[in-house]
């Protein structure tokens, strides 16, 4: 699918016809059209715009928003995006959580330069409590977490656009000091098992599979997502390892 796209996006930029396009590369002018404007030129968490990256079939350019009222079923299941809804409809508490969690540590004053997720969303909680939020058994009052996983994963992905906050709030000010040496990330690859990187990748659908048990016979269980985690080598590409799951979600992140 990508070699597809990119030879039709070249095209349309080259000025060539829909016929040329569509004989050439089977997909039309106006889905070549698409592509660039609504991937190619999409900017990318990097600050550059996407390019050829957004033709990468998959790709996920734009975060999911939620439109339809959250209800959450007995399984707790129906709250996707439920998070950025509610922060969406009230940005103020959205400005207020992003500049605390992003408050670096002050040479001035004492502070603690370590807080846990759970007193960000304690802190999250008391605010919603104020608002309503909890009488009207809103979310994430109506999950039995209450919306503890999604509330850390938005914390991580805010400290994760802010290096210089995400190292202050996890070591202080010595560890931002020593972002000025660098990760080492950017260094070239110029040999074989130079550098190795791990990636995670999913296949959502409907499964079941059947376990052994130990008194004999099988229980069978529905899976709704396959993951395969590979350790690739940078220079060739070769799989120096794998793990399959049929977990719902990873315990924890990848980098």
């Amino acid at each position: 699918m990508y070699f597809a796209r990119k030879p039709a996006v070249s095209l349309y930029l080259s000025g060539a016809t829909a016929d040329t396009i569509k004989r050439l590369t089977s997909l039309g002018a106006k889905q070549a059209y698409r592509l660039i404007r609504e991937r190619c030129l999409e900017t990318h968490p990097d600050g550059r715009p996407y390019g050829w990256r957004g033709l990468v079939p998959w790709t996920q350019i734009k975060h999911y928003r939620r439109h339809r009222k959250i209800h959450v079923s007995q399984f707790g299941g129906g709250a996707v995006g439920a998070l950025q809804a509610l922060l969406d409809a009230k940005p103020e508490l959205r400005q207020a959580f992003e500049a605390r969690i992003l408050a670096s540590a002050s040479g001035k004053r004492l502070v603690e330069t370590r807080q846990s997720k759970r007193r960000h969303c304690g802190w999250l909680l008391d605010q919603l409590r104020g608002l309503g939020c909890e009488q009207r058994n809103e979310w994430p009052f109506n999950t039995a977490t209450l919306g503890y996983v999604s509330i850390g994963r938005f914390i991580d992905r805010v400290l994760s656009a802010n290096p210089r906050a995400l190292a202050a709030a996890s070591g202080g000010p010595d560890l931002v000091s020593k972002l000025k040496t660098g990760d080492g990330t950017g260094r070239p690859v110029q040999k074989f098992m130079q550098r190795v990187e791990m990636d995670a990748h999913k296949l959502d659908g409907r499964f079941c599979v059947s376990l052994p048990l130990i008194g004999g016979g099988f229980r069978e269980r529905i899976v709704h997502r396959l993951w395969v985690i590979v350790i690739l080598e940078v220079m060739s590409r070769a799989v120096l390892g794998y793990y399959f799951s049929i977990r719902a979600t990873l315990n924890k992140p990848l980098n």
